[in-house]
């Protein structure tokens, strides 16, 4: 989601994630013609490691605020999505698919 929302102090992350989606979106341009299926998948609020290291205690109160207020998603929901997005038939892709809690909209 970062790459879609707008997060004061994180705008590397947020420029990195643009990045990754933009270039999946060339990549689907480019090898679709041969049969190549290219997927962005992007989650939400999700259960990870990202912050257990921050210095920064502001921002990792941010992220731990984020992960309680709502239910965030676990790596097995996120493997149920990938499973599902795989499962298509090969003249179909589900090219970007962005994943999110029901709270978090």
């Amino acid at each position: 989601m970062a790459g879609h929302s707008l997060y004061p102090g994180w705008s590397v992350c947020c420029a990195t994630k643009s990045a990754v989606a933009h270039l999946t979106r060339n990549l689907r341009a480019e090898l679709g013609p041969r049969g190549v299926r290219g997927k962005n998948i992007e989650p939400g609020v999700t259960v990870t490691e990202l912050g257990h290291d921050m210095r920064d205690i502001s921002m990792q109160t941010f992220l731990t605020r984020m992960r309680t207020d709502l239910r965030p998603l676990t790596a097995e929901d996120i493997a149920d999505t990938i499973a599902f997005a795989v499962s298509v038939p090969a003249h179909v892709n589900g090219a970007e698919l962005v994943v999110v809690p029901v709270q978090q909209g």
